[in-house]
């Protein structure tokens, strides 16, 4: 099944990053399953809340630049040199404004840092057909500073390989679309989910999924939307899954789907800082 990478082109690209904060987005989609949907499209991360100030402080916000186009992602801190985000928010990348430490990501806040970075990680072997290793790191040109406000967020540990999630609760944030159209929210927000099974999620979209590939439940038209990709699904304060692929329009009542990291330990170890036991 081909899968849709909505983008825009911004024909005018300035040398230095432009001033807008109007950008566009990159996102993976897969149509509902015989072109059939739920529910019509309601305003809703999808059925988020706006989250206490600097309370998910491993979240970024990140502004992308490849030749010809912009656009929003999120990410996660994953350690002081590295911001872990999706394949497709990097691919073709020449610069990544990363901000952290925000909350209204648009206005001007004593708690963020800003920094710019021209060196992306790209998986190998991703394929933005099949949606396979949708994952990527960027790193900083400096180490950041923690603060209250700023902080990394843990990886799951190898002895965690074999574990599904299924059935657990685990959370997603980001400034994202609260619909499937409008702008990003001014304000970040999180939602909870439920995992599920692969099969599951296949069967709403008539699709075989890799074990690489983790969903959630839309049953409480909950989930990711344009904006979200590249952001994290956290457990207890473990990051499990990174933002990959939803349905199209962002509709309510079905999967999101994420990379599953577990599935990745390796690979972040090799190219990034992150120790991983």
């Amino acid at each position: 099944m081909k899968t849709i990478i909505l983008f825009l082109t911004i024909t005018a690209l300035a040398a230095a990053f432009p001033k807008t904060t109007k950008l566009h987005y990159r996102n993976l989609y897969k149509p509902p399953i015989s072109g059939e949907t739920k529910h019509k499209p309601n305003p809703r991360i999808i059925g988020g809340h706006e989250a206490i100030p600097h309370s998910i402080p491993y979240q970024a916000f990140l502004e992308i630049y490849a030749d010809g186009e912009a656009y929003y992602c999120g990410g996660s801190l994953i350690s002081q040199n590295y911001v872990l985000t999706a394949a497709h928010c990097g691919v073709g990348v020449t610069e990544a404004l990363v901000t952290l430490g925000a909350h209204k990501v648009f206005e001007t806040e004593d708690t963020q840092v800003k920094i710019t970075s021209k060196e992306i990680k790209v998986h190998e072997e991703y394929d933005d057909n099949l949606i396979v290793n949708d994952i990527a790191v960027i790193k900083l040109p400096q180490p950041v500073n923690l603060t209250d406000s700023i902080k990394t967020v843990a990886l799951p540990n190898k002895t965690d390989v074999n574990n599904t999630f299924v059935g657990t609760t685990a959370r997603i944030s980001g400034w994202g679309l609260t619909s499937g159209f409008g702008d990003v929210s001014k304000v970040l927000l999180y939602v909870d989910v439920n995992v599920i099974t692969n099969i599951d999620c296949g069967n709403q979209f008539d699709e075989d999924f890799a074990d690489s590939v983790l969903c959630t439940s839309g049953d409480q038209e909950t989930g990711s939307c344009n904006g979200d990709s590249g952001g994290p699904l956290v457990v207890d304060g473990v990051q499990i899954g990174v933002v990959s692929f939803g349905v199209m329009w962002c509709l309510p009542g079905y999967p999101s789907g994420f990379t599953r990291i577990t599935s990745f330990l390796d690979w972040i170890a090799t190219n990034s800082d992150v120790v991983i036991n």
